[in-house]
C-alpha cells in the first residue's frame, strides 16, 4: 500500500534553524571537500557576507534579535530562513517565539493546508521501535587511578565461553529501560545459533527453537550489515596497542570495595567476531535494539560506579525480533536495518573512545553527539538495506529511515535537531509532552542531516572521516566539513525548503543530494513511501507568529508575492536560549 503526506501547498516558506553567531550559512563551496578518509580537509571559512547572490541566498541582520530582506517581484516561490546561534544540549527542548512580517500578504491570499499527514509504522509493528544508543558516557565516570598503584588481578569475567562454537549457552546481560531513567539487567539465557566469519549470533533461547531453521538468514543479515558499516564508515576492530588500553583506573570488587586497578576496556577478542543478541523484543521495553559501550569495559572498573552496570565483556550489540510482524518482515528489514544501525553505535565507539589518540587519557570524552550518532546510524540503515535489495531498486530505507523523516517533515516545528527531542503525534506513539530520543521525527531529522551531509561532502569520505577524526560533536563536524556545526545546519534548512519547492540551485550548500523531498521511495516488498516536502505554516496577513525549537526549524508559507514584490521582516519575541536571528531567502 502506498503511504502519502498530504501535499504541500505553501509558495513562501520560513524556515528556522541554527547558524553561527553573525555568520551566513556557510562557504560558497559549489563542490564536494576533498575528503582523505582519517584526515581532515583545507580550513574552510565558516561564514560567507549574508547578501550573496542565487535563488538562494542569506538576508541582512538588521539587530540581534531581527532580519530582514525582500522577495523579488514576479517570484512564484520564496523561502526565508531564521536561525540561532545556539545549539541545544541533550534533552533540552525549548521553543521560542517569532514574528514573521509580511505587509501586503492579505488574508485571502494564504494557501491554508489545515492539517499534516504522517507516513504511520508499519501496522503490525507494536510497540514503534528506536534503536537507542546509550545515552550515559560511561568512561569519563570511572575513576583515574592514582600512580604507582598496583593492578588488580585480572579475572576474566565474560558471560561467555572463552572458545563459543555453534551450540554454546550463555546467560547474556541485558539492558532495560535504558531511555526512562532506571536501568534494570537481566540476563537472558541464549543460544549461539550461528557463527558466521565476523560474528556470533546468539538467540534468545524463548525465541531460539522457532528461528533456528532461519540461521541462515540471520548469518547473512548480519554478514551484509558487516560488510556495509565497514565499507561506508570504519573498521570495528582496534587491537592491543590501542591508546584507550593505557589509562589505568580504580578496580572495585562487586560489593564496590577498591582492590587495585585496571584498565577501562577488555583486550580485543582473538577472533576479532563481534557477537549480536537477537533478543524476544518484550525484553527490551520497547527499543528496536542498542549498543552500550559498558560490553567493552572491565567489570571490575564498572564495579566502582553507582548505576548498576553489567558487562558480558565481549562486544555486542542487541536487536529486537518483534514476532507480531512475521518473520518475512523481521528477517528481511527489522534485522537487516536494526542491525547495521547498531554496528554503526559499535564502530563510532571503538574508532572515538578507543582508537582516537585522545584516549590515551582519563579525561578524555569519546562519545559521539547523540544527534550525531543516531544520524550516522540512520543512514547506515540506508546503506544496509540498499546493498542487501538494490537488485530490487531499492534505494534507500523506505520502510523505516524515509518514513521517520516523513514523521519529521511533517512537522518540522515540533522538533530540535540538536536536542535530539521533539514532540512525535499518536502515530509514533507520542503524547503530546515533548521527549528525548522520540521515535518517529528526532531519528528522521538526524536522518536527513546526515543524508544532507553524505552527499553534500564526498559519500564515504564523509562518513569515513566522522569516524576517525578523533574528535566528538560540533568539533567533529568542524574537522570534517571545514564548516561550523550552525552554519551546515543554516545550510540544511535553506537545502529542505528550496528542495520541497523544487527550486533549482547550483550552490552546492543548498542542493539537497540523492534524497528528493517530494518523491516516492519503493522498499524491498513492493510498498512505496511518498515525502512530500517540508510542511508550513500559512501566513494568513501581515504578521504571523510562530513557535520554533532552539536547535531546529519553522516554516511559513505565502500563497501569493506581489509584482512589485514582497519586503520580510523576522523579530524574535521572547529569546530563549540565545536564540540569535540570522536569515535567509530562496526564490523561484
Amino acid at each position: 500500500m502506498t503511504r502519502a503526506l498530504l501535499g504541500r501547498i505553501g509558495l513562501a516558506v520560513l524556515a528556522a534553524a541554527l547558524s553561527g553567531c553573525g555568520g551566513g550559512g556557510g562557504s560558497g563551496s559549489t563542490s564536494p571537500l576533498a575528503l582523505v578518509p582519517g584526515g581532515n580537509p583545507t580550513a574552510k571559512p565558516t561564514s560567507v557576507p549574508a547578501d550573496s547572490n542565487g535563488p538562494v541566498t542569506f538576508l541582512q541582520n538588521s539587530g540581534p534579535l531581527s532580519t530582514s530582506g525582500a522577495i523579488a517581484g514576479g517570484s512564484r516561490q520564496a523561502i526565508i530562513a531564521v536561525m540561532s546561534s545556539a545549539d541545544q544540549p541533550n534533552a533540552a527542548f525549548a521553543l521560542d517565539t517569532l514574528t514573521v512580517g509580511t505587509p501586503g500578504v492579505s488574508q485571502t491570499q494564504a494557501r491554508v493546508r489545515t492539517s499534516a499527514a504522517v507516513v504511520p509504522p508499519q501496522s503490525a509493528r507494536t510497540p514503534v521501535e528506536a534503536f537507542a544508543v546509550d545515552e550515559h558516557p560511561i568512561t569519563p565516570r570511572l575513576q583515574p587511578a592514582q600512580a604507582g598503584e598496583p593492578p588488580a588481578p585480572r579475572t576474566r569475567m565474560s558471560v561467555l565461553p572463552s572458545a563459543p562454537a555453534v551450540g554454546s549457552q550463555a546467560n547474556v546481560w541485558v539492558q532495560q529501560g535504558i531511555l526512562g531513567g532506571t536501568r534494570t539487567n537481566a540476563q537472558v539465557p541464549a543460544t549461539l545459533l550461528v557463527q558466521t566469519a565476523h560474528g556470533n549470533i546468539w538467540v534468545d533461547n524463548s525465541i531460539a527453537g522457532s528461528l533456528r531453521a532461519n540461521a541462515p538468514e540471520l548469518a547473512a543479515d548480519f554478514e551484509n550489515a558487516y560488510a556495509s558499516d565497514t565499507a561506508h564508515f570504519a573498521s570495528a576492530d582496534y587491537g592491543n596497542d590501542a591508546p584507550g588500553l593505557s589509562p589505568r583506573y580504580n578496580a572495585c570488587s562487586g560489593s564496590g570495595s577498591k582492590t587495585g586497578t585496571t584498565a577501562a576496556y577488555i583486550t580485543e577478542p582473538a577472533d576479532h567476531r563481534i557477537n549480536v543478541l537477537v533478543v524476544n523484543g518484550a525484553a527490551l521495553g520497547g527499543l528496536g535494539g542498542y549498543f552500550s559501550a559498558a560490553n567493552y569495559m572491565t567489570q571490575s572498573a564498572l564495579n566502582c560506579l553507582s548505576g548498576g552496570y553489567r558487562s558480558n565483556e565481549a562486544p555486542f550489540i542487541f536487536v529486537g525480533w518483534f514476532g507480531a510482524n512475521g518473520s518475512t518482515y523481521e528477517l528481511q528489514e527489522d534485522l537487516v536495518r536494526a542491525t547495521a544501525h547498531e554496528l554503526q553505535h559499535l564502530i563510532n565507539f571503538v574508532n572515538h573512545a578507543i582508537l582516537a589518540p585522545g584516549a590515551s587519557s582519563t579525561s578524555f570524552n569519546g562519545y559521539e553527539t547523540t544527534f550525531l550518532n543516531e544520524g550516522l546510524s540512520m543512514l547506515a540503515q540506508d546503506q544496509a538495506v540498499r546493498t542487501m535489495y538494490s537488485a530490487r531498486g531499492v534505494q534507500f530505507d523506505a520502510d523505516d529511515a524515509v518514513a521517520r523523516a516523513s514523521a519529521y517533515l511533517a512537522h518540522p516545528e515540533d522538533y530540535s535537531l540538536s536536542s535530539f527531542s521533539g514532540i512525535d503525534p499518536a502515530q509514533w506513539g507520542g503524547n503530546g509532552n515533548p521527549t528525548y530520543n522520540c521515535f518517529g521525527g528526532c531519528y528522521g531529522a538526524a536522518y536527513l542531516f546526515q543524508r544532507y551531509l553524505s552527499d553534500r561532502f564526498g559519500g564515504d569520505a564523509y562518513t569515513h572521516a566522522m569516524e576517525t577524526s578523533g574528535v566528538v560533536g560540533t568539533a567533529n563536524l568542524l574537522a570534517v566539513t571545514g564548516e561550523s556545526a550552525q552554519n551546515l545546519q543554516a545550510d540544511f534548512a535553506l537545502a529542505m525548503a528550496a528542495n520541497s519547492m523544487g527550486v533549482a540551485v547550483k550552490d552546492r550548500r543548498f542542493q539537497f543530494g540523492s534524497l528528493s523531498l517530494t518523491s516516492s521511495y519503493a522498499d524491498q516488498f513492493g510498498s512505496r513511501t511518498q515525502l512530500s516536502g517540508v510542511y508550513a505554516v500559512p501566513a494568513t496577513g501581515a504578521s504571523t507568529n510562530v513557535q520554533t525549537p532552539v536547535g531546529g526549524f519553522s516554516y511559513v508559507a505565502i500563497g501569493q508575492v506581489p509584482a512589485s514584490g514582497l519586503p520580510v521582516q523576522v523579530n524574535d519575541q521572547a529569546s530563549v536560549g540565545g536564540f540569535g536571528l540570522m536569515g535567509g531567502l530562496s526564490q523561484h
